[in-house]
């Protein structure tokens, strides 16, 4: 999370439409307001749901007071007038409660606000992108008076100026013209995704909400339809809602969406950063499973490992890729999924540490201790804060063995003190380039090609650590929150959990 805050703090120094902020900080702020957005509705929604069941309970104890259960036909006799105050004011609450508002009107809010942080993160990333090229920049065509040109200061300033109304005329037309002309002007196609006509109903229930009530028109229906979507369930007349199994789904494939615009642009855009943009995918898609958002990393893995964004990407980050994704499919359930990817790489030259999560990814634990062992203090990818960090001993964790193998390669126990570990592995790692546990940078691949004497890269590393420990108090109030983990799992799991 403070990474995340860091970053929403570097855009906005950069200030947007002045100068021009780093791709990566522009996704990555986007996902957090997201990501803020599905933490609201995961707490709100489920206490004012509450709240509002003891209120209705309250009313149906001073209703049941005077009108007890079998006696609705009888006249009600009140002793003095505060018991008929209490029993009126219970009716007048029952009826208000009736047609309370509160939960629908919060689903909707929050379902519209996805669409507040799409539409500027869409903003930020053409600025962005138009601000990085000359020629983009030098390719906007915009009339302007002599007037106002000579209002600015310099060519620069009427360049940007020029470019905020190329952004803000973009953002005025609808999603599907906005994603026809990004198609137009960068010569790609973007609409060629399994979430399109989601994409595309999203939308339209986002303006229907805004401007007719969520009533659904015939206009709603054939735009739907036009683009692949299935309304046959829904009839002109009818209102929208959002129920929280919707608004999970459309913040799952807006997330999805954002993550995929961003890094195909880039990508076409910027050829020469294809380095920059496999950190930024893989980055994001491990951060996904530190924050055991099994759901959310499969989606985006689906995207990191399609062929477009292979390309240009590095022997050991693909391996690395296809590994975090692995461990995306089976903590969501989906074993197959996950065999068929392990299945898809011939791992025999691999190194000692993919054959290990290949080991742990099939259940072959007592072959995971031997080779862990093996390994020793240091693998060529993995170092001892990975077996803290890293999501792949997600359960192994759970396990005795792991804790006293941990023990007998690093002669202390799992869970000593975090703060001393982290001292040790800063003094440790102070000539290396810390990195997150989720790319490997050229000189890895060159070494794993060529034999280089390349220093060797980790799963793991004095970022993730300090990142470990920063998330690590949000981490266990959304825990307890949702109720899901008892002492004893939290032991297990280790304290970066």
């Amino acid at each position: 999370m403070s990474d995340n805050v860091e970053s929403q703090s570097e855009l906005n120094q950069v200030g947007g439409a002045i100068d021009s902020p780093e791709l990566r900080l522009v996704v990555r702020s986007y996902l957090e307001s997201l990501r803020n957005i599905t933490e609201t509705a995961k707490i709100v929604l489920p206490h004012l749901a509450e709240w509002l069941q003891t209120e209705v309970q309250k009313v149906d104890e001073v209703v049941r007071k005077y009108a007890p259960e079998g006696k609705a036909g009888d006249e009600i006799v009140f002793d003095n007038a505060r018991e008929f105050v209490e029993f009126s004011g219970a009716l007048q609450r029952w009826d208000r409660l009736q047609s309370d508002k509160s939960l629908p009107l919060l689903s909707r809010s929050l379902f519209m606000q996805i669409f507040c942080e799409f539409d500027a993160f869409i903003g930020r990333l053409l600025k962005a992108i138009y601000l990085k090229s000359d020629s983009l920049l030098r390719g906007i065509s915009r009339e302007i008076s002599l007037v106002e040109l000579l209002e600015f200061d310099s060519v620069e300033a009427a360049s940007k100026s020029m470019l905020e109304r190329e952004v803000d005329s973009f953002r005025r037309d609808s999603y599907i013209e906005q994603f026809g002309q990004l198609e137009r002007k960068f010569g790609i196609p973007l609409k060629k995704f399994a979430e399109w006509p989601e994409f595309v109903e999203f939308g339209q229930r986002r303006n229907f909400f805004a401007h007719n009530d969520g009533v659904v028109t015939d206009h709603y229906l054939s735009v739907c339809k036009r683009e692949g979507g299935d309304v046959s369930s829904l009839v002109p007349g009818e209102r929208l809602s959002v129920s929280p199994a919707y608004l999970a789904r459309a913040l799952l494939v807006m997330s999805k969406l954002g993550y995929m615009l961003c890094h195909t642009l880039w990508s076409k855009v910027f050829p020469g950063e294809v380095s920059e943009v496999h950190d930024s995918l893989n980055s994001i898609l491990y951060e996904s499973l530190e924050d055991k958002r099994w759901r959310f990393a499969v989606g985006l893995s689906e995207f990191a490992l399609s062929d477009q964004m292979r390309k240009g990407v590095s022997e050991v980050d693909l391996r690395l890729r296809i590994i975090n994704s692995a461990i995306a499919r089976k903590f969501s359930g989906d074993d197959a999924e996950t065999v068929r990817l392990l299945r898809s790489v011939d791992w025999t030259a691999s190194y000692r540490d993919f054959k290990l999560a290949i080991l742990i990814l099939e259940d072959k634990f007592d072959e995971a201790i031997s080779l862990l062992r093996d390994i020793g203090r240091r693998g060529e990818l993995l170092h001892q804060e990975a077996y803290h960090s890293w999501p792949l001993f997600e359960r192994f964790r759970e396990r005795e063995d792991f804790y006293s193998i941990y023990e007998e390669i690093y002669g202390e126990p799992y869970e000593a003190d975090s703060n001393e570990l982290s001292a040790r592995l800063i003094a440790e790692n102070k000539h290396e380039k810390a990195r997150l546990p989720a790319s490997a940078n050229a000189a890895e691949s060159a070494k794993l090609k060529k034999g280089s004497s390349a220093r060797k890269t980790t799963v793991g590393g004095v970022v993730s650590l300090k990142k470990a420990s920063k998330k690590s108090a949000k981490e266990r109030r959304v825990t307890v929150d949702a109720g899901q983990a008892s002492a004893a799992s939290q032991r297990k799991r280790g304290k970066s959990d």
